[in-house]
């Protein structure tokens, strides 16, 4: 794809909330890279919009920019032939509107810039202003293609009148530890722990509280799980004051320290939707907590409970069909990067 002009150096800017070290939006941009390059994009070929530009190369290998610098973002619009929302929930105003204004923004610039503006992995909502709805609405009819991870988005979709096609988390594409999924059993003997994750959320507190019973009468080890700094903060802090039985808690930055929490481990509780993704590669039994529709919706895709007024008994997930997933990941890539 070849925008008026002629050749452009990168092939694809890619934007999501990257940089601000939350683990699932790391693994959403590791995982459009890696889709990318199956589609024969790659990495040298990519600019990404980072709050954390030097990290972002030194941890993907691409050139990447300060989200925040808008000389720089114009720069890297006006120098690639698209613009790609790579995988989250960026169009929602469940805390502001911030969000949605910012990435309207950045889908009217690359227009301008001469980028063509799509989307793969997303989610839409929750979207409770008129102005977040009209936004989100503007932003996404701009962009030539609009993949949407779960069934509450289509329905945003729809009701915005969009044209999406409907997959999954690009997470679910990674490159993944061979010890994950089916080989777990065979692999990993079972330690017992019980991992537990909690975000901040105007319903963080009643989650500790149901999930509070769980863990004291465990009779292995509670480990705390926290995909963010902001998890660690709000985990120690649960810690600290006696509310909820932790025997220690880690910061999970990437796949590696995956790796040593996952395998083996018998139940699983949490909030954020990376935490039951992990989950749900490695087969360990999971309860959601369910403060978002994106988590909520990827529980019913996997078949685990979600608490209510009481916590459920953690279930195995249903397998994942992971290379579907890919399959149609990378139908959309090719098709899109294919055309004049």
């Amino acid at each position: 794809m070849t925008p008026q002009g002629g050749a452009r150096r990168y092939r694809v800017a890619l934007a999501g909330y990257y940089g601000f070290g939350n683990l699932g939006d790391e693994l959403l941009a590791g995982a459009s890279l890696e889709a990318l390059e199956r589609a024969g994009v790659g990495r040298g070929n990519v600019v990404m919009l980072s709050n954390d530009p030097e990290g972002s190369r030194r941890a993907f290998g691409v050139d990447s920019v300060s989200r925040w610098r808008l000389r720089g973002v114009v720069s890297a619009l006006r120098s690639s032939e698209t613009l790609l929302l790579g995988g989250g929930g960026l169009f929602q105003d469940g805390t502001s509107l911030r969000s949605c204004l910012w990435y309207w923004g950045l889908v009217r610039l690359a227009l301008i810039c001469g980028a063509v503006p799509w989307a793969l992995g997303q989610s839409i909502g929750p979207l409770r202003s008129a102005g977040a709805r009209w936004l989100t609405r503007d932003a996404l009819r701009g962009c030539r293609v609009l993949h949407l991870r779960d069934a509450p988005s289509m329905e945003w979709a729809g009701r915005l009148g969009l044209s999406a096609v409907r997959g999954g988390d690009l997470a679910l594409t990674l490159k993944i530890p061979r010890t994950a999924g089916e080989d777990v059993e065979s692999t990993e003997k079972k330690t017992g722990r019980l991992l537990l994750n909690l975000r901040p959320s105007p319903d963080a507190d009643r989650f500790a509280r149901l999930a509070a019973p769980l863990a004291a009468d465990f009779p292995d080890e509670v480990v705390g799980v926290a995909l963010s700094g902001e998890d660690e903060i709000l985990l120690d802090a649960m810690k600290g004051a006696g509310r909820l039985r932790l025997d220690r808690i880690e910061r999970v930055a990437g796949l590696e320290e995956a790796v040593r929490l996952w395998p083996g481990a018998s139940a699983a509780v949490g909030m954020r939707l990376h935490f039951a993704v992990l989950s749900a590669l490695w087969g360990t039994p999971l309860a959601v907590l369910p403060y978002d529709p994106k988590v909520e919706a990827f529980a019913r895709v996997v078949g685990v409970p979600c608490a209510g007024e009481e916590l459920p008994q953690p279930c195995p997930p249903a397998p994942l069909d992971r290379l579907g997933v890919v399959l149609e990941v990378d139908a959309l890539c090719r098709a899109f990067l294919s055309k004049g």
